[in-house]
């Protein structure tokens, strides 16, 4: 099941789109060293949040991440964002993307996501 709203519940505005992954159970828990996520070349006012969310469907705590193109910490032009959760390992894992409703004025789309893996015992 891939969910995506094109306008969350409350919000006027097209850009703040929600993108959500199915939640992936794991049989050993496991720690996520990186997210990549690549993209069309990234403009300004392209603002959007990579949140990592366990099996009760809410965001890990040190899994998430704000990306903000030309204001923030990102270049305009770059067609690939990664970050380093500093979260627990886990037996299950999905991914929200969300666009930024308030400093987001542009969309973007994504092209791949990536989630690096170690097991980590059981």
């Amino acid at each position: 099941l891939m969910r995506f709203n094109t306008v969350p519940l409350g919000l006027g505005s097209i850009v703040a789109g929600t993108y959500e992954t199915q939640t992936q159970m794991f049989s050993k828990k496991a720690k996520v060293p990186e997210v990549r996520i690549y993209t069309g070349p990234l403009i300004g006012g392209n603002d959007f949040i990579v949140d990592l969310i366990g099996s009760g469907g809410s965001v890990m705590v040190g899994g998430s991440q704000r990306f903000q193109v030309a204001t923030g910490s990102v270049a305009t032009g770059t067609d690939m964002v990664h970050f380093n959760p500093q979260m627990a390992t886990t037996y299950a894992l999905g991914v929200r993307i969300t666009n930024s409703s308030t400093t987001g004025v542009a969309n973007w789309t994504a092209t791949k996501l990536e989630i690096y893996l170690s097991e980590r015992g059981t």
